[in-house]
């Protein structure tokens, strides 16, 4: 008689932002995500320019400057890539039960064009330096300090001096975190930091060459370069698009564009979809009335935008996604000696209609773990049935 296992249960679920702290922001990826930016940094220089770039709360709450942003993104990427962070187990995630596939996929997306992502992230916002303009409510230490408009003092002497303030109050509150500096710091002094049309900057021909730099270390295709060129123009609008509600309409806009720039339209909104997770929700943490959140309902909007704008792409999913578990279950089960030439020899099974109903038999007995198997023929195959039970349980989980 096989053994039983219990019916498998779902995976514990958490907030966006203790998921984050769970899988995510651990010292690993912190490691690893730091030693991209130093490696990066040390051939192309100009990346030195978000440790420069300040962030208020408002928008970004992560961290004081732009360094901040891109850690988190990176961190995320690499943790989804390690298999060591799961989107389902964020519980804003998990609770759009109708969109369970397409948070698979999403996770499947980061993982098959990490590199063009990693791309994304060095280049979206790197323009952010040369369009920022500072204000500061008048009354407020900031304004005092220069920062309300108009302003006398140059904007570059502006980020020297944020930055010295920034230092000092550091000096001051060492035990903050980072995120906890950037509140209490834009508490303090109230300085307001925008970067108008950076994406259009960093697009243009003045950074040309540090889009190329950054293609080349991530080895990008001619058509990852040309991906990477539209996922930085679009950025923004994809935020605008979908902020408050889904937007069938919009939705349609971003195919058209995909189709004008002669890339496969599904691909692009893949990446678009990918790109902006990682930069609207996991990279941006807003802080209102001193709480922090991430607005995690743009990638909901855009995925129920899709749903409105293109159904035959939710049919498609449900497709791949099916071919690509039972290809993922046909090996696991190969894996273990279950795999159909293995059983019909260890069973002696001959060639007729029977074949088919073993297999099913077999499979049937590995996916249902709690169900008891009566048939005492496939006892020879116990060993191998246990393991691909416990193979699939972990698989699933």
């Amino acid at each position: 008689m096989f053994d039983t296992l219990e019916p498998i249960k779902d995976k514990e679920t958490y907030p966006f932002l203790q998921w984050m702290d769970r899988f995510v922001m651990t010292d690993e990826f912190i490691r690893q995500a730091r030693d991209t930016m130093y490696e990066f940094e040390a051939q192309v220089s100009q990346i030195s320019q978000i440790h420069r770039t300040p962030q208020s709360p408002k928008h970004h709450g992560e961290g004081p400057v732009m360094t901040y942003h891109l850690e988190r993104m990176l961190c995320a990427l690499y943790a989804i890539c390690a298999g060591k962070a799961d989107l389902l187990q964020i519980d804003e995630f998990a609770r759009e039960k109708h969109l369970k596939n397409e948070i698979i996929e999403l996770q499947e997306i980061l993982c098959e064009n990490a590199a063009t992502i990693k791309a994304f992230i060095f280049i979206h916002d790197i323009a952010k330096y040369d369009c920022i303009t500072f204000d500061a409510p008048l009354g407020s230490r900031g304004a005092r300090e220069g920062f309300a408009t108009p302003q006398k003092l140059p904007t570059k002497h502006l980020i020297d001096l944020y930055l010295k303030l920034l230092r000092a109050f550091e000096v001051g509150h060492s035990s903050l975190t980072q995120s906890e500096l950037s509140v209490a710091f834009g508490a303090e002094y109230q300085i307001k930091v925008s970067y108008k049309g950076h994406d259009k900057m960093a697009i243009s021909s003045d950074y040309q060459g540090f889009r190329e730099q950054i293609a080349d270390l991530c080895r990008l295709t001619s058509r990852d370069r040309e991906m990477v060129y539209l996922l930085v123009k679009e950025h923004i609008h994809e935020i605008s698009f979908f902020a408050r509600r889904p937007d069938s309409a919009r939705y349609k806009i971003l195919v058209a564009l995909a189709q004008k720039a002669g890339l496969d339209g599904d691909d692009v909104l893949d990446c678009q979809l990918a790109s902006l997770f990682l930069d609207a929700v996991v990279g941006s943490i807003a802080c209102e009335d001193g709480k922090m959140r991430a607005d995690i309902n743009v990638v909901l909007n855009m995925l129920k935008s899709e749903e409105l704008a293109v159904v035959e792409r939710k049919q498609n999913r449900v497709k791949k996604i099916e071919g690509l578990e039972k290809k993922a279950f046909k090996t696991m089960l190969a894996g273990v000696g279950l795999g159909a030439d293995d059983i019909f020899e260890v069973l002696k099974t001959p060639i007729g209609p029977n074949r088919a109903k073993i297999l099913k038999e077999v499979e049937d007995a590995v996916r249902s773990p709690e169900i008891v198997v009566e048939n005492d023929a496939l006892q020879p195959l116990f060993s191998q049935i246990q393991k691909a039970r416990l193979l699939n349980r972990a698989r699933t989980r």
